[in-house]
């Protein structure tokens, strides 16, 4: 079966700072470069990385392999709350977040997209690698590097769970979950196996 291993780039300042963090280019901080490094060492090998163009999607993907860029594998586009804190978003857009926190699938944000509209652009990119590696060889084994909310979209999408548990797909800086797929038909969840998820040997240990 093919093995595909969704990767999270690692950690920048706005991750530190709470901020909602989507198109804009910020690349990675002194501890997402360490946490890249060591990412290195530890990272299954694959034969194919498809990742987002932004720079520290792009970093990450560098340390395990060549990457190929995929413009669809981008970060959810944060439209107005694009920079903000928490709690700065919240007293300019409460309604908003309110909306989001009850059902993110339908909520539009100004400027910005969808969860549903991430979770298809997400799909799509899936479709473009998924089943052209399967053919080739149904047993390869290749990483797609993206981001928290682009990644928690697709992986509601690929198991059929609804889009308001894409807290459930929560992954840290440089941690990945490992997915494996019956090239037959890769998309269906029948079809689709979590092995293991939020993998970090590198990382220190939370608790």
């Amino acid at each position: 079966m093919l093995t595909v291993h969704l990767l999270r780039h690692g950690q920048t300042a706005w991750n530190v700072e709470r901020r909602f963090l989507g198109r804009t280019d910020v690349d990675l901080d002194s501890v997402g470069e360490a946490q890249v490094l060591a990412l290195k060492v530890v990272f299954p090998p694959v034969s194919q990385v498809y990742s987002s163009p932004l720079r520290r999607a792009w970093r990450t993907a560098e340390a395990v392999g060549q990457p190929q860029a995929m413009q669809s594998l981008v970060e959810m586009d944060m439209g107005v709350l694009e920079g903000l804190g928490g709690p700065e978003a919240f007293a300019a857009h409460p309604d908003l977040l309110l909306q989001f926190r009850t059902d993110p699938s339908s909520v539009v944000i100004p400027s910005g997209e969808t969860l549903a509209q991430t979770g298809t652009r997400m799909l799509e990119a899936w479709d473009r690698t998924v089943p052209a590696v399967a053919a080739v060889d149904p047993d390869a084994v290749i990483a797609l590097v993206s981001h928290q909310m682009a990644m928690s979209a697709l992986l509601c999408r690929l198991t059929g769970a609804p889009l308001s548990d894409y807290r459930g797909f929560t992954q840290r800086n440089t941690a990945w979950t490992t997915i494996r797929v019956d090239g037959a038909a890769p998309r269906h969840p029948a079809n689709v196996t979590i092995v293991a998820r939020d993998q970090a040997p590198h990382l220190p240990t939370v608790g």
